[in-house]
């Protein structure tokens, strides 16, 4: 008998279970009376009890991080951060700077440490050198990457649609020439960003014109060189997609310094840093579930690490992002505003 047999019997998710197991607080009444009874009828024992005696834990996981000053992974941190509190957890947090060599530095160091587990966010490593992870055989949640093969445990967003949903809002109103602006670091995710850009130009028919993708720093400075740029072509753009929020208040600040309004060119960014509410014009942006991503990336490790059973089970888990209006977009109708 395994966990799997009592998430089916049950009518719920092998997470569910783990849940009524190892934190019962985090599932309704109902449900936990109702997976407990499963588990009655099918004499169904846990056996990560007898598993963490035979195995020395630590009480440690590392957490790797491409840019620990970037706004948005400090709330996937601060969700991970919560749930090792509750699990009387320590985290070392490492800072890859989107540099595979420094990333498969902190793995190994954190490794020969024998931390419990391990979350990799915005991971720049091959399949080879995951394929490689997983031969150490320690737990580890790929979080804010999509291109796996399901034998991991995964954590993400949905870039692609949620790019195209905001560059769709600039084709509603009647903008034609829509530039992207994305970092030039972080690969992965910038190449999620640009498809779901592509794709909304292929569904409306619009033709892409290449020198409107433009990378840059993402940094406000970055920003502001990417649209300086852009307003100097001979045919200026007249809506730009910032593919991180601090790339969009650069973007903000140089369209004010060319003379220019919402009007002229709509302004779109991406991650819904609590600045963008009251800068003016209010940044129209994509609400990236940072921290909702934190706390399940840090759950599904702790899954891994608390039950043989689980951790065979990879699981990939998929968290929707949406567009939060306001004015930067150009927007008039003030009622469809979303604070």
């Amino acid at each position: 008998m395994n966990i799997k047999k009592v998430a089916e019997e049950a009518g719920v998710s092998i997470t569910t279970v783990s849940r009524v197991m190892n934190n019962p607080k985090a599932v309704s009444e109902s449900t936990r009376a109702k997976v407990v009874e499963v588990m009655k009828d099918l004499n169904y024992t846990p056996n990560w009890f007898a598993r963490n005696l035979q195995k020395h834990r630590t009480n440690v996981i590392g957490l790797l991080i491409p840019d620990t000053l970037e706004q948005s992974y400090m709330e996937l941190a601060k969700g991970v951060e919560k749930v090792a509190k509750q699990k009387n957890c320590n985290i070392i947090i490492c800072n890859t700077g989107y540099d595979q060599d420094t990333e498969i530095t902190n793995v190994e160091n954190l490794i020969n440490r024998k931390i419990d587990g391990l979350i990799l966010i915005s991971s720049s490593l091959s399949r080879r050198q995951i394929g490689i992870l997983h031969k150490k055989n320690v737990p580890f949640v790929l979080t804010d990457r999509t291109d796996c093969d399901g034998i991991e445990n995964v954590v993400s967003t949905n870039y692609e649609e949620a790019s195209q949903t905001a560059v769709e809002h600039f084709i509603q109103m009647k903008r034609k020439r829509i530039a992207i602006i994305v970092s030039e670091k972080a690969q992965f995710i910038g190449e999620y960003k640009i498809n779901g850009y592509r794709a909304a130009l292929r569904a409306h028919g619009i033709p892409e014109d290449p020198a409107l993708v433009v990378k840059a720093e993402d940094s406000i400075e970055g920003g502001m060189l990417a649209a300086g740029r852009l307003l100097e072509m001979e045919k200026r753009p007249d809506a730009i997609f910032a593919a991180t929020d601090t790339m969009a208040f650069g973007v903000i600040e140089r369209v004010k310094q060319a003379g220019l309004t919402v009007d002229d060119v709509g302004i779109i960014g991406y991650d819904d840093l609590k600045t963008g509410s009251v800068m003016e014009p209010k940044l129209t942006t994509v609400v990236k579930p940072a921290y909702r991503m934190g706390l399940t990336s840090a759950r599904l490790l702790f899954d891994a690490i608390e039950d043989e059973e689980l951790a065979n089970e990879p699981q990939s888990i998929v968290l929707q992002s949406r567009l939060k209006v306001r004015k930067s977009c150009g927007n008039k109708e003030r009622l469809k505003e979303i604070w």
